[in-house]
């Protein structure tokens, strides 16, 4: 606190001062009783004037202080700083107004995560009850699809299910992503093993569309990963390049290895992204213009979800697209002696 600030706040005490010393002078100088020479005056006046201006420099001194710790007790990193002793009265009922605002910011907190506690159990649970009816339904239509000879009909209820399966999926994902660090084992998986696998959950689509797979992944390359988590995220954008890219297009898989990094690169043909929604992509619940014009059914939490596990496991997620030509979604996964950097 500067001097200047103090003597702002403490005008009322220098109006007083100044009207008190000019009453004394007054009272002294026209009493005709009074027998004090006027150098006698002046000099009450300048010891008196003197200490007034200690006392400031010492009041001054010990609130200076006082702001100091208060702001030593901001700039703590700690969520309870432990503020000074109250310096006045007023200090004090601040103190107790504050006490008062915590306690009830943390009854709340607490409530708060109780209640948020609650609904993720139940997601989870009710993401769990409601997979026994979607699998019990893929069986039934395979037991009827060999019967009907591949109708399509089958095949069309056969992919809304697998749709519903992705989107209850989605959901168990996003009531898991806060918690996520409760449920990872890194491992040394088969990159390919997890494109085949991701693929094969969405071959309804490929054929229906015709659209080509491109695998150009080396067989024997290996990262350290989560397999569940990487295979969502990998599911997430392979259902977008799907859903983006025309009949008779193609999905291409690629690898990169330098140094630092290997990158898995996954590119369509499909219609591209806009430019003025490149940095919007991985923004909670955004659909941009193709989410809104060529998919109304659009979430907009594909993306979002993808960018935050990959983040939590240490990965960079890049996208780059031209619009009408295809887009390319790139996964970064830095080498152990970085990983450990990008974590911290």
């Amino acid at each position: 606190m500067s001097f200047k600030i103090y003597l702002k706040e403490n005008y009322r005490l220098l109006i007083f001062y100044s009207v008190l010393m000019l009453f004394i002078s007054m009272v002294i100088y026209f009493d005709r009783s009074n027998r004090l020479l006027s150098s006698n005056i002046f000099y009450i006046l300048f010891v008196s004037l003197f200490i007034f201006i200690v006392y400031l420099i010492w009041d001054y001194s010990i609130k200076n202080n006082h702001i100091k710790k208060l702001r030593l007790s901001q700039a703590s990193e700690d969520k309870t700083p432990v503020f000074p002793s109250p310096l006045e009265y007023k200090d004090e009922v601040y103190s107790v107004i504050l006490q008062d605002l915590y306690s009830s910011y943390c009854t709340s907190l607490k409530n708060i995560e109780i209640n948020s506690k609650e609904n993720s159990e139940f997601m989870t649970t009710w993401v769990h009850e409601i997979k026994t009816p979607i699998t019990t339904s893929k069986l039934l239509l395979n037991s009827m699809e060999d019967e009907l000879q591949e109708s399509s009909i089958i095949k069309s209820m056969k992919e809304e299910i697998d749709k519903i399966d992705e989107y209850v999926e989605k959901v168990l994902y996003y009531s898991r992503s806060d918690d996520f660090s409760k449920d990872y084992i890194i491992s040394e998986v088969r990159l390919n093993s997890i494109i085949k696998e991701s693929v094969k959950k969405h071959s309804i689509i490929f054929i229906r569309k015709q659209i080509s797979f491109v695998n150009n992944i080396d067989d024997n390359l290996l990262i350290d990963t989560d397999r569940k988590w990487l295979v969502f995220i990998i599911d997430q954008l392979i259902s977008n390049a799907l859903k983006y890219t025309e009949p008779k297009g193609s999905i291409k898989f690629s690898s990169l290895e330098n140094d630092a990094e290997k990158i898995l690169a996954i590119q369509d043909t499909g219609i591209g992204i806009k430019e003025e929604d490149m940095h919007l992509l991985f923004n909670k619940s955004f659909t941009g213009n193709n989410g809104r014009n060529e998919n109304s059914k659009s979430t907009g939490l594909g993306l979002y979800l993808s960018k935050k596990l990959a983040k939590k496991l240490g990965y960079g997620l890049t996208i780059e697209s031209e619009y009408g030509k295809g887009t390319s979604v790139n996964i970064h996964f830095p080498k152990w002696n970085d990983y450990y950097i990008t974590k911290m």
